[in-house]
């Protein structure tokens, strides 16, 4: 018995001497030292005064270059279209999609010149980075594909705002009208109807711009088989050299074709004229009115088809 109490007594007091005896602050102690090191803050604040410049340096960058696009960008698109009418809202559109483009980039470059600034292993990041972009990329390659396609469609200039077009997709019609509005990802077309067509870019494939160039419309009319065409042809060139300029849609002045055809007992008289493009409608309207009344006033009656019937026919 004494000698198991003995025992236990010595266990007690072992305990008791393992509970007393002060943890073990070394590693602490490392910390601290580090923490308080004068070459650990001199050597992180010489990090971020560099950081600091890069980020200046980047921005003076950035600004400069952005610059550039907006002045030499836009020259050389009021040049290129100096012929054509104007669409200052996609030379905006373009300009700024460029600059957005330089601007992410260079933050980019900064970013990662930062990080490697302070010793971050900017590889394996943008290892990870590619990883869940490629993911993403499977899912949004049809948003991507129309960003792309309306980039180029802006880009060269295929159609723009109040362009009537045609656009088709492998041989098939897709939509007919006028664009009423121009994006990145998707474009707008009202049709004939007022319907509203609502298009991914990049399900344009051909496009048919009517509003490009300058549209030649002929305009023919008729005359009495015995009329004095010389005659009529005097009159006509007179009043079209008087009055073509009154109108600002027709860009030079109209041209006498003269007789095209017989038809029906009659003859058929053609003008040509040059107009804005998609005016030549408007123009065609004016004049058919315009001629009739000039001629009338003139003593010239625009010629009627006549209809013959043969015997057979009559009994």
């Amino acid at each position: 018995m004494s000698f198991s109490w003995l025992t236990l007594m010595a266990q007690e007091s072992e305990g008791v001497e393992a509970i007393e005896k002060p943890m073990d602050t070394g590693f602490l102690n490392t910390i601290w030292e580090k923490m308080t090191s004068v070459d650990l803050w001199i050597n992180i604040g010489e990090r971020v005064l560099w950081s600091i410049v890069f980020i200046i340096v980047g921005m003076i960058i950035i600004s400069v270059v952005n610059r550039v696009i907006e002045n030499f960008l836009m020259r050389r698109i009021r040049l290129r279209n100096s012929k054509a009418h104007k669409s200052s809202k996609r030379n905006k559109t373009l300009v700024s999609m460029l600059q957005n483009t330089v601007t992410v980039f260079g933050w980019f470059v900064i970013v990662v010149t930062i990080l490697e600034t302070f010793n971050i292993p900017v590889g394996t990041l943008l290892a990870g980075a590619g990883i869940a972009g490629l993911a993403i990329g499977f899912g949004a390659q049809s948003l991507v594909k129309d960003m792309i396609t309306g980039f180029f469609i802006i880009l060269e200039n295929q159609f723009d705002k109040g362009d009537f077009v045609r656009v088709t997709n492998l041989g098939g019609t897709v939509a007919e009208g006028q664009v009423v509005y121009l994006g990145l990802r998707s474009s707008r077309i009202l049709g004939y109807n007022s319907e509203m067509y609502m298009i991914p870019n990049g399900t344009i494939g051909e496009v048919v711009n009517y509003s490009k160039e300058n549209t030649v419309a002929f305009l023919d009319f008729f005359l009495p088989i015995d009329a004095d065409v010389r005659r009529v042809e005097r009159i006509l060139s007179v009043y079209l050299e008087e009055n073509w300029q009154k109108n600002e849609n027709i860009i030079e002045p109209p041209e006498l074709i003269g007789v095209q055809d017989f038809v029906s007992g009659q003859l058929q008289y053609r003008i040509m004229f040059v107009t804005r493009p998609m005016e030549h409608l408007q123009v065609m309207r004016d004049y058919r009115i315009n001629i009739q009344s000039h001629l009338q006033n003139n003593g010239i009656t625009l010629g009627v088809p006549s209809i013959e019937f043969n015997e057979e026919e009559q009994q």
